[in-house]
């Protein structure tokens, strides 16, 4: 076991200001070596900003789950923000694709400058970038509806019945040649049916609808809206958790992404991915992408020739994590916030932060049976709780399991003043086979286990 200090950095601490949650950014990286070849580089990634945090619905549910869901995706980024005033700042002009699940309806407070939020998404759109307009944000900005419908196309209308009941239904895909919808096929969902939008106006292009049975029209669940040199992209499903169970309407959410993000939009679909944790309140802290980049370009210093950084997780403020290369992290535990760490630690703000619970579970997939891969965490006792944690790895239906660490004391800052200490195992052929395995962070003794960071290295051949 060796201990290696966490990096510092202050840079981008200033930025972030709306940000009240967390960062599920997707990365990938390696060393190179004298006597390597250059690689090609990865293609940039989709960056997607998903404004989320005040809506009728619960969005504490379907915000991660959503950011979960397009995160796996290789090709895509996700931050998530709870905040929907970031809106009045020049921040989201930083990402290729804004994705709303937020409803500041006439009822609830208004933004700390409407004008200044609308003109910036014109501008956004203006400049070629699109937007995702996700269920009931169709309601936007509710008392500058028109500004609205210019920009999206069609808007929520009190003055209409809402939707039918809750129920299961068909939706059918209408524009087959489009690539958002091409290898989508017809499709039943268990959702609401919304009519409370009109069905004239500005000119839409409808990928998907659906046959109301209160109303006994069609309305679109899906459809384009072109302002400027950019795009709003709409669909009115969505309602809960149940919805982004639909394997048909999730990859109709990557494929929007990707293609208002102007990437290839693939002919595979997308596979839906395991519930994710749910926001809550005080409880997810942002990352500041400055710091997190320091830190891997950190862990690429001290690795070995041919080695390659596929994916890290600061936990405490990151859960689930795709590599370029398709290989995923999940964290699961309760993020936690060591009291005063801004203080104490000025020039480290990320050893603050850790997941806790007993076992702390870090669930691996999608693993390549070629390759050969090792994990790496670090922890430390940061209240000096007399923490003793060991690790052990297990297949996902729990018939093979490592024991990779026996029962070890965790470092403890107070007093003592010792940081973090990094942990290394290889992990076994026979885990690796089976594309996935469960890495559990078990407690022998303390208050619970906890664990500051995750990270996945593929290992030469």
């Amino acid at each position: 076991m060796t201990r290696t200090p966490m990096f510092t950095t202050t840079a981008g601490r200033a930025r972030h200001t709306f940000f009240a949650t967390l960062l599920l950014l997707n990365v990938a990286g390696g060393t190179l070596n004298a006597s390597d070849e250059p690689a090609a580089p990865a293609p940039r990634r989709v960056t997607v900003l998903l404004v989320t945090g005040i809506e009728y619905h619960n969005w504490r549910e379907t915000a991660p789950q959503i950011a979960k869901q397009l995160a796996a995706c290789p090709a895509i980024e996700v931050t998530l923000c709870t905040n929907f005033n970031v809106l009045c700042s020049d921040e989201i002009f930083d990402y290729d694709v804004l994705f709303f699940n937020f409803w500041n309806s006439r009822d609830d407070s208004p933004s700390l400058d409407d004008n200044l939020a609308l003109t910036n998404l014109e501008k956004y759109l203006e400049a070629g970038k699109g937007i995702v307009v996700y269920h009931l944000a169709i309601g936007v900005f509710e008392t500058h509806k028109e500004r609205v419908e210019r920009i999206i196309g069609r808007v929520y209308d009190r003055s209409l019945p809402g939707h039918d009941p809750f129920r299961e239904f068909d939706v059918r895909i209408v524009k087959r040649d489009h690539p958002i919808v091409r290898a989508v096929p017809d499709f039943k969902i268990l959702d609401e049916l919304y009519t409370c939008f009109a069905l004239d106006g500005r000119p839409i292009e409808v990928l998907a609808e659906a046959t109301s049975a209160n109303v006994n029209k069609d309305f679109p669940m899906a459809y384009l809206h072109r302002y400027g040199r950019g795009h709003v992209f709409t669909t009115v499903l969505g309602h809960d958790l149940r919805a982004l169970q639909s394997q048909e309407f999730v990859t109709i959410l990557r494929n929007a992404v990707l293609w208002l993000g102007r990437r290839e939009v693939p002919e595979t679909p997308a596979k839906v991915v395991a519930p994710a944790q749910p926001i809550v309140d005080e409880r997810y802290y942002p990352v500041v992408r400055q710091e997190l980049e320091a830190r891997m370009r950190q862990i690429e210093r001290e690795m070995k020739a041919g080695e390659k950084l596929l994916v890290y997780a600061d936990c405490g403020r990151e859960w689930d994590k795709t590599a370029f290369s398709g290989e995923t992290i999940s964290v699961a535990g309760d993020a936690y916030l060591f009291p005063g760490s801004r203080d104490v630690f000025e020039s480290e703000p990320a050893l603050g932060y850790v997941v806790s619970g007993n076992p702390v579970r870090i669930q691996v997939a999608s693993l390549r049976a070629e390759k050969k891969y090792q994990l790496s965490v670090s922890w430390w006792d940061y209240d000096n709780g007399g923490r003793i944690q060991s690790v052990r790895l297990a297949s996902a239906d729990g018939t093979r399991s490592f024991q990779v660490l026996e029962p070890t004391a965790l470092p403890a800052y107070h007093g003592r003043q010792q940081l973090a200490a990094t942990l290394s195992f290889a992990v076994p052929p026979e885990l690796v086979t089976t594309g996935g395995f469960d890495c559990l962070i078990e407690l022998l003794r303390g208050p619970n286990a906890v664990i500051s960071e995750v990270w996945l290295v593929e290992l030469p051949d």
